[in-house]
């Protein structure tokens, strides 16, 4: 059995949110950061550190995105960690089973500022998930299949680092641009479709129609994703969960699992996942324009 280790911080929010939901947000922010995450320092930097990576105000997005739907949705947020907490040893024996994954990995579990449902990291220097309570409800983490099938996302993301890593790679944050994303991120719904069923067992944003609609619209996305890296622009709509197409969200993961999807015809997984930079460009731009026909 694989080890792993669970960092529930969900319970001390829960009472933080008692004594601060009446505050004016600025102050129910500072509160959050100063009290809650005191005991957690690396995951506030890690959080902050995203959003400047991005060129954001992480205090800003927090006031505008997070804090006002707090209260709104805890009573939802206590089912989705529990949820959570019944779906992490799953999803470790799913990976160790059918991916192989044969390395301990740390769980986190809090209320962030919109970082991710999930986020494969590192924590305390061990490999992690960071799975943010606030997102995973927002997503609408709400049933076992599909959230042993997200965290089977994440994971799968450490298990195709350590893939790199043992072939003397490095790991899979060395690399970067979106051709890298769709990559990487193709990979991890692959793995995902794998560990946790159908792609189609979950739905996206609440959408159960949300599969079906990216397979009958799968020549037109490919064509707009091939037209958005010809001209090197954002291809944030395409990954990000607060931006979409045609009101459908992360349709980047659906065309990057249909990308690995294609390579498996002829390759392992295993040798996929230890491709170059140069050759993820080349056969992906290959593959997308023959999605576009």
């Amino acid at each position: 059995m694989i080890g792993y280790s669970i960092l529930d911080t969900f319970p001390a929010f829960d009472r933080l949110w008692s004594r601060i939901r009446t505050l004016p947000i600025d102050q129910q922010i500072e509160i959050w950061r100063r009290d809650y995450l005191r005991p957690c320092p690396e995951l506030f930097r890690k959080q902050v550190s995203d959003y400047q990576d991005q060129g954001e105000d992480w205090r800003a997005v927090a006031r505008r995105r997070i804090f006002p739907s707090l209260g709104r949705e805890l009573p939802r947020m206590r089912r989705v960690r529990t949820n959570i907490r019944r779906a992490i040893p799953l999803a470790v024996r799913r990976c160790g089973s059918e991916l192989g994954m044969d390395f301990p990995v740390s769980f986190v579990i809090h209320v962030g500022i919109g970082c991710g449902a999930g986020w494969a990291t590192s924590y305390a220097g061990e490999p992690a998930i960071l799975l943010g309570v606030e997102n995973a409800t927002e997503r609408r983490w709400e049933d076992s299949a599909s959230t042993v099938a997200m965290i089977g996302h994440e994971l799968a993301h450490l298990v195709h680092s350590r893939w790199r890593n043992n072939a003397g790679l490095g790991p899979i944050e060395e690399h970067g641009g979106p051709w890298w994303q769709l990559y990487t991120e193709g990979f991890a719904t692959r793995c995902e479709q794998i560990v946790g069923g159908r792609l189609g067992d979950r739905s996206r944003d609440g959408r159960e129609d949300w599969l079906v609609w990216c397979q009958r619209n799968r020549a037109r996305l490919a064509k707009l994703l091939l037209k958005a890296l010809a001209s090197h622009r954002s291809i944030r709509r395409f990954f990000g969960s607060w931006y979409d197409v045609d009101g459908y969200i992360e349709t980047g993961y659906f065309l990057g699992s249909e990308v690995i999807h294609d390579w498996e015809s002829h390759s392992s997984l295993r040798d996929i996942a230890c491709w170059t930079p140069d050759r993820v460009r080349r056969k992906s731009r290959a593959a997308l324009q023959r999605m576009a026909r």
